[in-house]
This record gives structure tokens, C-alpha cells and sequence, in this order.
């Protein structure tokens, strides 16, 4: 027959076995709420969200989902597990969308997470677009390719504007465009690691108002170029709401006639004419 001792041994043994095959609640979706309109701002009712339908005023609200991870699993991992969320967003008349959520991390939040999405644009299926009315007084953000004949231009907002699938591919692609150093893209010339260029579009056939930073490597060794910057104006000028003719001024490589490629709310892709 086993001692106090022993038999106390087994009794801690066995309340360690059993607190390691416990579990833990982990986060599968935080509680997602937010309201779908079109591009004119008017709500969209009976649009699908996960496994939910919007209100007449487009308004929905996801749930949140848990599940139960073992301790001794999770004691391995030593670190709260990803947190990737992907919840369709479907209409009929309208472009199939998404709402997405990573955090390499998330999975370890507590009941109760929340995220607010705000506004979410769905766009029609045959939208269309005034291209010289979106132009018109207002902010841009340009990147192009090497050789230029294709240039993304993002305009002020976007990021308020863009909270789904659909749009966020495009801003990664701009990105990639501008940025060398954080992208680790080979867009850029040799040395360089970002440049920014700035455009304000004024009433059309008025000057186009451009400013360029370009930035370059920076090592203790040097000796180090500082960051070049050209402010310039030129003109634009829409044509049957389908080509544009730029003249960047001395940003001769920006010059030219372009096919409107692409355009969305906040977005826009042209590319070059090529000249038989």
C-alpha cells in the first residue's frame, strides 16, 4: 500500500496530466460589424456577409466564433496561434467581394474582440466612372514602371475608402512600383530605394501640378546622395472618358498618350499608346 507521500506524488502527478489536456479558448473571428452601400452612398439591403443579409439600412454584424485549443498543444507552440478571417460579401448586380482579417498573432485575443469595418463600397457590375469629374481639384499618388507604360495612380483617401479584397491588390502593385526598400521590389533605378511623386489635377487642359522625392541608399560608409526632388507643372486632357494625354513638364518619361486601363472610385491604371 503506498505512503502519504507517494500517494500525494500521484495526486499532483495527476492534477499536472489534467490541467495539460485543458483547454484554451481561441479567437476563430472577432464580432465584424459595418454597413454596405454603393458608390453613390445609398445602403444595400439583403447583401450577404459570411452567413449573414444587411438591414435596409446595409448595416450587419458578424458574430464571434471560438474554439478550444488543448493546453499541452499550445504549451508546444509557446505563442497565440494566427488569426485569419474571410467572409464573402455577395449581391446580385454587384461585384463579388470580401472582407479579410490577418494578425499573425490574433488568435489569442479574448472573448469579446470586436472589429469595426465602418463603410464598405461595393461597386456595380457595369459601374461607370466621369473620369474628368474624378480628376477634377483633387490629390494623386503615382508610381510606374521602369520603362513607363504603365503608371498606378492612387488617389488621397484610398485607404479610407479601401477596406476589401478587391482593391487592396492594387495599392500592393503600386507599391511595389514606388517603394524598392520596403517591397524589396527592382522597380527602381540602381540605388534608389523610393520615390514619391505627388500630382494635383486642377480643371482639365489646366496645369498639372507634379512633385517628385526620389531617396536613395544610406550606409555608414557613404558617401551618401541626398534625396532629389523636382517640382514641375504640365497639363492632361481626357479623351471620349477612355485615353489621357499627359505632359508632365520635366518629367519627360511621364509624357504621353495613355488608355484609362482600369479605374475604380480611388483608383486608376494607364497604359501606354503604342505609336505605329
Amino acid at each position: 500500500m503506498l505512503n502519504f507521500k507517494a500517494r500525494l506524488h500521484l495526486f499532483l502527478l495527476a492534477c499536472i496530466l489534467f490541467s495539460m489536456q485543458s483547454c484554451i479558448s481561441r479567437l476563430r473571428r472577432p464580432e465584424i460589424t459595418g454597413v454596405i452601400v454603393d458608390y453613390d452612398k445609398s445602403p444595400i439591403a439583403n447583401c450577404k456577409v459570411g452567413e449573414v443579409l444587411t438591414d435596409k439600412n446595409g448595416r450587419f454584424k458578424l458574430a464571434e466564433e471560438r474554439y478550444n485549443a488543448f493546453f499541452l498543444t499550445e504549451l508546444f507552440v509557446m505563442e497565440a496561434p494566427p488569426l485569419m478571417v474571410f467572409e464573402p460579401v455577395e449581391k446580385e448586380g454587384f461585384e463579388k467581394d470580401a472582407v479579410s482579417i490577418f494578425n499573425s498573432r490574433g488568435g489569442g485575443r479574448r472573448k469579446g474582440a470586436k472589429y469595426k469595418i465602418d463603410t464598405i463600397f461595393l461597386r456595380k457590375t457595369n459601374q461607370s466612372f466621369d473620369i474628368s469629374a474624378m480628376l477634377k481639384n483633387s490629390n494623386w499618388k503615382l508610381g510606374y514602371t521602369k520603362n513607363a507604360d504603365t503608371i498606378y495612380l492612387i488617389k488621397d483617401g484610398f485607404k479610407d475608402w479601401c477596406k476589401t479584397d478587391r482593391c487592396s491588390p492594387f495599392y500592393g502593385e503600386y507599391q511595389g512600383l514606388t517603394d524598392n526598400y520596403y517591397t524589396g521590389a527592382k522597380n527602381l533605378p540602381e540605388g534608389m530605394i523610393r520615390r514619391m511623386i505627388d500630382l494635383r489635377f486642377e480643371t482639365e487642359k489646366s496645369p498639372l501640378k507634379i512633385n517628385m522625392v526620389c531617396e536613395y541608399i544610406s550606409t555608414f560608409e557613404g558617401p551618401n546622395r541626398a534625396p532629389d526632388t523636382i517640382n514641375t507643372k504640365g497639363s492632361y486632357q481626357v479623351l471620349a472618358n477612355s485615353k489621357m494625354i499627359l505632359d508632365a513638364g520635366k518629367i519627360k518619361q511621364l509624357s504621353g498618350k495613355f488608355n484609362i486601363s482600369e479605374v475604380d472610385l480611388y483608383q486608376m491604371k494607364l497604359t501606354k499608346v503604342q505609336e505605329n
